[in-house]
């Protein structure tokens, strides 16, 4: 099965895409995350921004050990492929497409599926039913192919018919540069 060509970036409209909410350091991602009131991110656990903060060290962390050259401290969001229920998340959901050989390999690794849900699943043994052998894990372009193979592409289909695919919405991309979002924020 190919890798998809293409990462979405999903994000609020009026916000504008590529913000992060760790992007500003604990005490502004606090601030934001009680601003959120309406929409799927309003529902975020009370922990969630303890949650995120040590979530990105782990993936910075294996990112790195793994060859990765990160020019950021928190990564940007992006799903591989298309993910129409990201849009969910969202009161007036934006998108943005961009083709993953924009991307120097260095600067961006992946998780599957979702980054939060693999590495809980991985960590919490109460999860164990949707646990895969990926989960847990950083890869790098050159691995993803492998799985993809061992795991296909979350779709639709599989989370709504299968019960251990039911938390697999996509294989997110995170990547480590922002020099071409500058381009594209440059163009817009």
């Amino acid at each position: 099965m190919a890798i998809p060509e293409y990462l979405y970036h999903y994000f609020e409209f009026k916000n504008g895409p590529f913000r992060n909410i760790t992007e500003f350091g604990i005490k502004k991602a606090i601030d934001i995350q009680s601003k959120i009131s309406d929409g799927w991110n309003s529902k975020r656990p009370p922990n969630y921004i303890d949650l995120r903060f040590g979530l990105e060290k782990r993936l910075k962390e294996q990112f790195i050990s793994k060859g990765g050259k990160p020019n950021r401290d928190d990564p940007f969001y992006f799903t591989l492929g298309e993910c129409d229920w990201a849009k969910s998340w969202y009161i007036n959901p934006g998108v943005m497409k961009i083709r993953l050989s924009d991307f120097k390999s260095e600067h961006i690794s992946f998780t599957y599926p979702d980054s939060m849900v693999s590495f809980q699943f991985y960590d919490e043994p109460k999860l164990a039913t949707y646990r895969k052998d990926a989960n847990g894990k950083v890869f790098l372009l050159n691995e993803i192919e492998e799985i993809i193979k061992m795991h296909g592409i979350p779709t639709e289909e599989k989370w709504r018919s299968q019960e251990e695919m039911k938390y697999d919405r996509y294989i997110e991309a995170q990547v480590w540069d922002d020099s071409v979002i500058r381009n594209i924020k440059d163009k817009t």
